[in-house]
């Protein structure tokens, strides 16, 4: 009976010595998922172009953001290049103003992270964030005849903050910095003249592992993941790929002159376009192209009255512009010029154009962006498809 038990506890050990390593194995298994919550507050003036809602915007403004984020490793081979950007969504919600003509603004967001400088404790970044604005009190002829600055209760949002992340201890980081705040619909409605938000902003940064949950979620856990990832900052060059590419690029957008403010009349525009691009590595390129822009609205005499004779609705330009590559995604910033004298004197001499492209595949390719006339005055909003009609790839070996 004694060597019985003897034989019995021995096995004991024995199986949980195999449980206790299948456990150490698991845990040393479980993939790390670096996440992390932030707050902002935000507080500064505006700018405004108009003079209707000057002493209704003389107090600022000030608002608060909550964002979740994922941290990127350098998995991918852009993460390093981009000295290891985080992105995720956000949700804003701001006073502006008074609430009877601007209502209570919220808006919902993607954003992306980047560091320009890398430190133990202090980095300095640019984060760009684009999404939606909703609950806004728009321009009506009737009750919210003063509101020239928007249109509709929607809006494009989009802020681009620079600062720093300052690193406070193993999970928190103070953020501050500087930021602009723009709410926009493009002349998709009128009135357009926009809001902008200038200020400062500070706030705090959560840093965690998602993955801890799964290897000790207990009140006091004997195995704590890291918080951060390490990451290598030894090779942080761009690779050095060429490639050029000959495309055509259509889009659609719609828009509405001011004499139609309050009503549901607007045009149907279009922009063709015949682009060369040249990438200098995978950060960084160059464009030059053709557009052919078609809009119907400038036939509104009372809107352009320069165009009663000519009637024009057919606009050609030349652009040249920068592309900042990350992965598949580009931002771009063009600035065109408009090569018949009628346009010039309808639209200004210049046109720019901000925006996003998105490689579905190594041709196909969506865009997104903000086609500008007389300088910056909002034009339309673009949405289109391209394709790389041609494509000529060199890899140089690192």
């Amino acid at each position: 009976m004694g060597k019985f038990l003897t034989r019995g506890t021995k096995l004991l050990v024995l199986l949980s010595g195999i449980c206790l390593s299948a456990a150490a194995q698991d845990t040393f298994k479980v993939k790390d998922k670096f996440r992390f919550f932030s707050l902002k507050l935000h507080t500064g003036n505006h700018y405004y172009t108009g003079t209707e809602l000057e002493d209704k915007l003389k107090n600022g403004y000030g608002s608060i953001e909550l964002r979740y984020g994922w941290q990127s490793t350098g998995k991918a081979g852009w993460n390093a290049e981009h000295l290891y950007p985080s992105y995720g969504i956000g949700w804003y919600s701001g006073y502006i103003g008074d609430v009877d003509i601007f209502g209570s603004p919220h808006a919902f967001f993607g954003f992306i992270t980047l560091p320009i400088t890398h430190s133990r404790r202090n980095i300095f970044q640019v984060e760009p964030a684009l999404g939606l604005t909703y609950n806004l009190k728009p321009y009506d002829p009737e009750t919210n005849v003063t509101n020239d600055a928007i249109g509709a209760k929607f809006a494009v949002y989009f802020s681009i903050h620079a600062g720093g992340k300052y690193r406070l201890t193993r999970e928190v980081d103070l953020l501050y910095g500087i930021d602009l705040t723009h709410f926009s619909n493009g002349r998709t409605v009128t009135p357009n003249l926009g809001l902008n938000m200038f200020g400062i902003s500070v706030g705090g940064r959560y840093n965690f592992n998602a993955s801890q949950r799964k290897v000790d979620n207990t009140e006091h856990p004997q195995t704590v993941l890291q918080a951060r990832p390490v990451l290598d900052y030894s090779n942080t060059r761009p690779r050095p790929i060429r490639e050029s590419s000959l495309s055509l690029y259509q889009a659609f957008g719609t828009v509405q002159n001011k004499i139609d403010a309050g009503t549901n009349h607007r045009y149907l525009t279009s922009s063709t376009t015949i682009e060369w691009q040249h990438k200098f590595n995978t950060k960084h390129g160059l464009s030059v192209g053709f557009d052919a822009f078609v809009d119907p609205s400038a036939r509104d005499t009372s809107e352009y009255p320069e165009n009663k004779e000519a009637m024009m609705v057919f606009f050609p330009g030349l652009h040249a512009g920068y592309d900042f590559l990350i992965d598949r995604l580009s931002i771009r910033l063009q600035v065109g010029y408009n090569l018949n004298s009628t346009a010039r004197t309808i639209k200004g001499n210049s046109y720019v154009r901000a925006a996003v492209r998105y490689e579905l595949t190594n041709r196909l390719f969506g865009q997104i962006g903000l086609k500008t006339m007389n300088g910056a005055t909002a034009d339309w909003i673009e949405w289109g498809l391209g394709y790389k009609v041609f494509r000529s790839v060199y890899r140089k070996s690192p």
